[in-house]
């Protein structure tokens, strides 16, 4: 199995409340893939309900995922999110191939 963490991230927004999320999760997207432990970090928006947005993500391994939770931009956006975020559900995973 390989140490790479595998992450997906589903967002529900709060009504009315979707575009600022995803706002918020693009302001994430070039300083994470800026880190040097990030393999993939893309946003998706869900083609049926434009209220859930997901975070498909790859990490080197365990200790560059929590520097990336330890990350200013991070944190920022933690706070930042609580008046978008009415769900969150956080699925981590390894590759087994």
């Amino acid at each position: 199995m390989s140490s790479t963490l595998t992450l997906i991230a589903i967002l529900r927004a709060k009504p009315g409340r979707a575009d600022a999320m995803e706002a918020l999760l693009r302001g994430m997207l070039a300083p994470s893939r800026a880190e040097a432990g990030c393999l993939q970090y893309d946003l998706h928006r869900d083609r049926k309900d434009a209220d859930l947005l997901y975070m498909i993500e790859q990490w080197r391994d365990d200790a560059a995922f929590a520097e990336h939770e330890a990350s200013p931009h991070f944190q920022a956006f933690v706070k930042a999110a609580e008046a978008e975020l009415a769900e969150l559900d956080i699925r981590l995973m390894n590759r087994v191939d």
